[in-house]
């Protein structure tokens, strides 16, 4: 099986991929924030204080509900957090993927591909091992090939 349960020892992986997903949540968050800022004092302004001024009516809104809008504040460092580890579930084992295929590609060994019991794609890790597997077993086939044919090739070539 190509699952293991050791811990991440770091938050950030892949800072690439991990950044730019934090970057969106933050822009999602700040902008859905921002819209419920404008929605609040629309509501307001029609339904409660139609004869007010914007400006007063945003006032209100923003002291009417500064608690909503601190506990939203407040949440942002948890759901940061919370998609940091979702994410460190396909970038990790991306991560160990590029490596494993770095490796190979340059010749080096490659070690069996394991994915936590946690991460997503633990079917990558399975089909890379059987692949490695294959790879090794057709390069031996090829390897005996070849060395029956020059066993071959040698018997011919001394006299009879």
């Amino acid at each position: 099986m190509s699952r293991t349960t050791i811990k991440r020892s770091k938050a950030l992986v892949d800072p690439e991929v991990q950044g730019g997903v934090l970057r969106k949540i933050a822009i999602h968050w700040v902008v859905f924030f921002i819209c419920n800022a404008i929605a609040l004092t629309i509501w307001i302004r029609l339904f409660e204080q139609p004869d007010v001024p914007w400006g007063r009516t945003f006032g209100d809104t923003m002291k009417r509900f500064l608690p909503f809008f601190v506990i939203t504040l407040a949440l942002i460092p948890a759901f940061v957090w919370d998609t940091l580890k979702m994410t460190n579930r396909f970038a990790g084992p991306i991560l160990r993927l590029r490596g494993a295929l770095s490796d190979a590609s340059e010749g080096r060994a490659v070690e069996p591909l394991h994915f936590r019991n946690s991460d997503f794609w633990g079917e990558i890790a399975t089909n890379f091992n059987r692949l490695m597997e294959r790879s090794a077993s057709d390069v031996a086939d090829a390897r005996r090939q070849s060395r029956d044919a020059d066993d071959q090739s040698g018997d011919e070539s001394t006299p009879a």
